[in-house]
């Protein structure tokens, strides 16, 4: 598990299961959704995402998570529905044994950048994504931060309506395409710095 620039933006587009970012000529279009949403959550890592830092976190690790934004859809003149919206979320990973917390801020913008239909019934979409993140140590001192812009490329199924993204499933995350900016967590390790920082 590495770091990433506002790698959480991906997270939320799995759980939502549409991409959420839109494209700046599009706004002036009729919007097709446009709405606002909060989440937070609270488990054991380990039992959230099943092999989680395995082998080289052995201590129970509390995932608290809070995050909302906007989001907006919007057709282009290729008759597909492009997104976006800003996004703000705070991850704590909490080791329960000590107490010591490891907090990752983020905060930007992601926005659909290309859609490709690939005539499959799937869609190819990348997305462009701006912001900061801020990771924080048990002291509350900033240790590191990750700003500027990437993009990724996700699969989706359209459900045999490309315009239409209320049917859309997310498929899978097809990777980075791009990135560009300042990154103090390039080549670092998620889970040996928690190890480093709580453990």
């Amino acid at each position: 598990m590495k770091h990433k620039v506002l790698a959480t933006l991906g997270a939320v587009i799995s759980v939502i299961g549409i991409s959420i970012a839109s494209a700046a000529p599009a706004l002036a279009a009729r919007p097709l959704e446009h709405d606002h949403f909060t989440d937070s959550s609270s488990a054991i890592a380990q039992e959230e995402f099943p092999g989680f830092c395995a082998g080289i976190v052995d201590f129970p690790v509390r995932h608290d998570r809070h995050a909302e934004g906007m989001f907006l859809f919007v057709h282009h003149g290729d008759g597909l529905a492009y997104g976006g919206g800003p996004i703000r979320s705070t991850d704590v990973w909490t080791n329960t044994l000590n107490e010591q917390t490891y907090t990752i801020t983020e905060s930007g913008q992601a926005r659909d950048h290309k859609i490709t239909d690939n005539g499959d019934g799937t869609l190819t979409v990348e997305i462009a994504v701006s912001g900061v993140q801020k990771v924080y140590g048990p002291d509350g001192k900033r240790l590191f931060m990750d700003t500027g812009t990437f993009r990724f490329e996700i699969l989706i199924d359209h459900g045999g309506t490309p315009a239409d993204p209320s049917d859309d499933e997310f498929i899978r995350d097809l990777g980075e395409t791009a990135s560009h900016g300042q990154a103090d967590t390039a080549g670092r390790d998620f889970c040996e710095d928690l190890v480093t920082f709580i453990g």
